[in-house]
């Protein structure tokens, strides 16, 4: 589709019907040529919906849902190698006959295009221990087990899941009361066929042991009447997947969470210095997400997070801090092995009630979020929509099957799927385009100054067709400063070295309790007047009420409070003993007394210093008490991260 096409099409479904006059005036083009182009949007649109004609105004009729997929695959979209990789695996995973000529025909490149794309799909198979083979038909080969992983990872990027739900599904979900959501039934859907399918053609799982833990589910003897062939391994390894779907029933194996997501919060506050309000609001809210986040540790199951780089380019240290805690395998067993995009989700479930200032008074227009991916994927959309415009009130974050019940007052819903017999629906991509975003100006707050937004990777691809590119991931970060520069980053933070200083470093061979240890490193404060004396009164409460929750490691216990009465300015410092303090049962050798000014301004400082303190070499480095080595050490740590951003 040409770019005029597109503008055009972007248009009329941005504004539900454009007249001729008025698409005339804007491309200042003749009427014929305007046929032109509808002709060939609707030649792209044939298998979807089409551009009509209504009493002189053009409007798109056919379902929203497949017309996203249209566009995503249209040929700016095919830039993107790895995108295009994706788009031919997935074609060829779900049985489609796949040939070079039937390929050149959908993604309208020519046939030797193609060859260097299916070059590419080679080599990302490899990667991945896979093989291309061609019988008659393209096929994937290798571990059943790795290709259905490649299945799981694609299926969760298509666009059109909502569409694939079966009965026998649903049925199995009522039987055993599971309450998957709308996106999990989908999901068991499509990946029940995948496997039916792969079966009936000879494919079976490898037996892995870690399955037969999935036969303790209760719904375990269900699984049989979803799988084509009685196979307890089959059937095991489906309960498995089943359990790693989100379901909108939190107390179903609620317990053996429980525990994790009150030191996720305790370790949390601890490690990051700040203090969450709202606590069983957050607990609530997370433990779907956690619960089956768990099962997808447990089984290995892969998980797609569409927004992972932003959320570690924009919320870099709370992701940093967030997988820190969570790759702990003393604190958190279970999880070990987590992936990245699992961390991802979480940090932003953190980033999300950490940036509650982003609310305002002057709010308008309730919002009500309705999403079938589950409160993870819909806290994402919102925290994207705060980002986007913060001037939203957004009321609730809700799934699907909960609409119908809902009964609180709200003036527009937003959601990533038509809800039919709804008024005032605005329906928006996963991760926001610029489309959806003025869409959402325009109806919201009748304003859209022009926003745009840029895939890095799809301008790399087009510069890469006219131009050399000699260093990739310089480019890369070059394009990610010119084009997010406007959008909110977290608060510009000072680096460790900035904080810290000669005079703030202290040594002691003794003292007489964790009381005066905290008072005595935070005394090089008090002198420039960073804090008051206040503020050690806060720390020394703080301990008192909550207990150790400030040791965060062997010996490294990190002194601050919740209140920012009597802190002036941020700041910190380092007290080393040599004979260790006893804090309530906690030997201590390192006091670094944190005192911050917000919830986010100190964290990049904090993350370098924790990540330091995780190193048993530096560790014994800050335990000698010698200034100039610590200096240095933080010093090559602060000058590692200006060279990484």
């Amino acid at each position: 589709m040409k770019n005029r096409e597109k503008q055009i099409l972007e248009w009329i479904v941005e504004e539900g019907k454009v007249s001729l006059k008025d698409l005339l005036n804007r491309l200042k083009i003749s009427k014929r040529t305007l046929y032109y182009d509808i002709e060939s949007i609707n030649f792209h649109l044939r298998f979807c919906g089409q551009i009509k004609n209504l009493n002189g105004s053009f409007a798109y009729i056919g379902p929203y849902q497949s017309l996203q997929e249209i566009l995503k695959h249209n040929e700016e979209q095919f830039q993107n190698p790895h995108e295009r990789c994706r788009y031919v695996i997935y074609k060829i995973l779900n049985n489609e006959k796949i040939t070079i000529d039937h390929l050149a025909h959908q993604m309208d490149f020519s046939r030797n295009t193609v060859v260097q794309i299916l070059d590419e799909v080679k080599k990302e198979l490899r990667r991945q221990g896979l093989l291309l083979q061609m019988k008659p038909y393209y096929q994937i080969v290798g571990k059943e087990r790795q290709i259905r992983n490649l299945f799981l990872l694609l299926m969760q990027e298509d666009n059109n899941l909502l569409n694939e739900v079966d009965q026998k599904v649903i049925r199995f979900d009522r039987t055993y009361q599971i309450s998957l959501t709308d996106y999990s039934l989908s999901s068991v859907s499509k990946f029940v066929e995948f496997i039916n399918r792969r079966i009936s053609e000879g494919h079976f799982l490898e037996k892995q042991s870690n399955f037969l833990a999935a036969k303790e589910l209760d719904f375990y003897p269900g699984v049989k009447e979803l799988i084509s062939v009685h196979d307890e391994n089959e059937q095991a390894y489906l309960s498995a997947y089943v359990a790693s779907c989100p379901s909108l029933n939190s107390n179903v194996n609620a317990d053996i969470i429980e525990t994790y997501i009150n030191k996720l919060i305790v370790r949390f506050e601890a490690r990051t210095a700040v203090q969450l309000i709202n606590k069983e609001d957050f607990k609530q809210g997370i433990k779907r997400h956690l619960l089956s986040s768990y099962y997808r540790i447990k089984f290995h199951f892969p998980i797609y997070n569409p927004i992972l780089s932003e959320i570690k380019y924009k919320h870099s240290q709370l992701f940093k801090i967030t997988k820190n805690i969570l790759e702990d395998e003393k604190d958190f067993p279970e999880f070990k092995g987590i992936r990245e995009e699992e961390i991802g989700f979480i940090a932003a479930y953190f980033g999300g009630y950490i940036k509650g200032s982003w609310l305002t008074e002057n709010h308008r227009n309730r919002i009500l979020l309705v999403c079938p991916n589950g409160l993870m994927i819909s806290k994402n959309l919102e925290i994207q929509l705060y980002q986007a415009i913060p001037m939203i009130d957004i009321i609730d974050v809700i799934s699907l099957k909960e609409l119908k019940d809902y009964d609180k007052p709200y003036d527009t819903i937003i959601s990533t799927i038509e809800i039919p017999d709804y008024k005032n629906v605005i329906v928006v991509n996963p991760l926001l385009t610029r489309i959806d975003i003025d869409k959402l100006l325009k109806r919201i707050t009748n304003a859209s100054p022009g926003i745009v937004l840029f895939d890095v990777d799809d301008v790399i691809a087009v510069i890469r067709k006219h131009a050399k590119i000699t260093d990739v991931g310089e480019l890369r970060k070059d394009l990610h400063k010119l084009f997010y520069k406007d959008i909110e980053k977290e608060k510009e933070q000072p680096m460790l070295k900035d904080l810290f200083n000669e005079q703030r470093i202290h040594k002691v061979n003794a003292l007489k309790d964790w009381k005066e240890a905290i008072a005595y490193a935070a005394e090089p404060l008090l002198k420039d007047e960073s804090i008051d004396q206040s503020y050690i009164d806060e720390m020394i409460k703080a301990v008192e009420t909550y207990g150790p929750y400030i040791v965060l490691a062997d010996g490294f216990a990190l002194p601050h409070a919740s209140n920012k009465k009597g802190v002036n300015e941020l700041s910190m410092a380092l007290l080393v003993v040599k004979e260790p303090v006893d804090l309530l049962g906690k030997p201590v050798h390192l006091f670094v007394v944190l005192a911050s000014i917000d919830n986010t301004t100190h964290l990049k400082a904090l993350a370098s210093l924790t990540e330091l303190l995780y190193d048993e070499k530096n560790m014994e480095i800050f335990k000698s008490g010698d200034k100039n080595a610590i200096m240095t050490l933080i010093r090559e740590k602060s000058e590692e991260e200006e060279v990484k951003e």
